[in-house]
């Protein structure tokens, strides 16, 4: 199982490559002021942050809700064949109840969040958007479910061309401006659900289980708690630096954010993705599942070690990469925060393992009244360090609350599934990257070839430190060469070997 984990992981991360790449190619034309204003560009932004808000709370919780009934043992067979259309129906009635709300409260909310009555159209638009995206990701759930990463990245690759081409076309091809960006937004996402839906309802059994709309709904709506909350937890440290700093502060954490953000774009994306599913059918004993508390400290160790490494790896290199792309020194200077916010990010990959119990064990509770709790101590720390020593205050605060949020989860996961996760290792890799990043600092001062080497060898004796340090033993060590042999002895030709 650990085979597929790591396969669809693998094929997971594509779908994020994906909608990195097609942001790029749009952004040439967002910063070009012939076809939109800096000030749209902002206020696009910020509609966009708004609108992920939106799709949490139109969401209820639906796509962990599919994937826990459809695998729950206290599910019958005939409840459980009933969850995709079970789905769709709230689906439909939360995301269409959203949008005709927002709908008639446009004007309103135009004022609040734009101070401009005249763009209640631009609220109206995300309002279709959101209820559509809503909609189609009752179908992309129920891929993840059967285990389907590559249609998922299908889907995925068709809405971002559909996108990008709605949206050159709206804004260049058009020049409909800020408003046609959005309407780019809809007119994909649309398309998606209409098809993604009408193939949905062919290919599963047309039957709403009326048993099952308020179990569902009760797992879900927590959800929409812990997952304001962690979006608080991600994004509440600018807000800080915004009121007590300054934007240029921001800007500089910004920078550092995009280089620590890999980790959680590349990595834990990816991982969340696939171990959702697999943790629950594990744990749940269905679909071959089966050696759950096993599963699952094998993943939260070796995620910890390939985390590590990424964070490592981006803290010292990210300050070269500053200077070769910006003259400002300011961006040459944030290793320590890249470090901080990467390492973070780590320590959420582990709460994905975590969480997974509690999902499994219907606790959404529980895991709302974690992640606020870690949100709130993300903000106290953020107020009492920022003023004190700046932006570094901010990284740290929320690295602890990363911890933090990864060790109480699994706690409580403990006394679920007695899983007995191997905790000692990523405390060991924090520590070794912390201290591999303090022996790097004073090659600062060296010219930029013997800079390169030096941080070059600290990055790969991480490698043999896994062993020094206990992480992985001998038996361990045997097993990787014996993949990668196996792996060598499958791509080389009969006539090679």
């Amino acid at each position: 199982m650990l085979g597929r984990l790591f396969r669809q992981s693998s094929v997971y991360t594509l779908a994020s490559v994906v909608g990195k790449l097609s942001g790029v190619v749009v952004t040439l034309y967002y910063v070009n002021p012939a076809y939109l204003s800096k000030a749209d560009f902002g206020t696009f932004d910020y509609l966009l942050s708004v609108v992920m808000l939106a799709l949490l709370v139109a969401g209820a919780g639906l796509p962990l809700g599919i994937l826990r009934f459809a695998t729950a043992e206290g599910v019958s067979d005939r409840d459980r064949a009933a969850v995709p259309m079970t789905a769709l129906a709230i689906a439909l009635a939360v995301s269409g109840t959203v949008a005709a709300l927002v709908w008639a409260a446009a004007p309103e909310i135009a004022t609040w969040l734009l101070e401009d009555v005249g763009r209640a159209g631009l609220i109206r638009t995300l309002a279709l958007y959101v209820a559509c995206k809503t909609v189609a990701d009752v179908a992309y759930q129920e891929l993840r479910r059967r285990e389907r990463p590559g249609l998922y990245v299908a889907m995925t690759a068709a809405e971002m061309i559909l996108q990008t081409a709605f949206v050159v076309w709206f804004l260049v091809g058009l020049r409909l401006g800020l408003a046609g960006i959005l309407w780019g937004y809809l007119a994909a996402a649309a398309i998606l659900a209409t098809v993604s839906t009408a193939v949905l309802v062919a290919r599963v059994e047309r039957r709403v289980s009326l048993a099952l709309v308020r179990p569902m709904v009760a797992f879900g709506l927590p959800l929409v708690v812990s997952g304001l909350a962690a979006r608080f937890l991600y994004a509440g440290d600018r807000l800080v630096i915004l009121h007590v700093l300054s934007p240029d502060a921001n800007a500089v954490y910004a920078w550092a954010a995009r280089f620590g953000g890999l980790v959680g774009a590349f990595l834990v994306q990816g991982f969340q993705s696939a171990f959702t599913v697999l943790g629950l059918k594990a744990l749940d004993g269905t679909s071959g599942g089966g050696g759950a508390p096993a599963l699952h400290r094998r993943a939260f160790r070796h995620f910890s070690v390939v985390a590590g490494f990424a964070t490592l790896g981006l803290a010292l290199a990210v300050d070269d990469i500053s200077r070769a792309v910006t003259p400002d020194p300011s961006y040459a200077a944030v290793s320590g925060l890249v470090a901080l916010i990467a390492g973070g990010f780590a320590w959420y990959g582990l709460y994905v393992v975590t969480v997974t119990v509690l999902f499994s064990a219907g606790r959404t509770r529980a895991v709302a009244g974690v992640a606020l709790a870690a949100a709130g101590l993300n903000l106290a720390l953020n107020l009492a360090l920022v003023p004190r020593i700046g932006i570094a205050g901010s990284a740290f605060g929320t690295f602890v609350a990363y911890v933090v949020l990864a060790g109480w989860t699994g706690a409580q996961a403990e006394r679920i599934a007695r899983a007995h996760y191997p905790w000692r290792v990523p405390v060991r890799l924090t520590l070794l990257v912390a201290a591999l990043w303090v022996v790097a600092q004073p090659t600062d001062a060296w010219a930029l070839g013997p800079r390169v080497a030096a941080r070059a060898g600290l990055l790969a004796l991480y490698l043999p430190a896994l062993a020094a340090l206990g992480v992985y033993g001998r038996a361990d060590l045997d097993a990787g060469r014996a993949i990668v042999r196996g792996l060598m002895r499958r791509n080389t030709p009969p006539g090679a070997r």
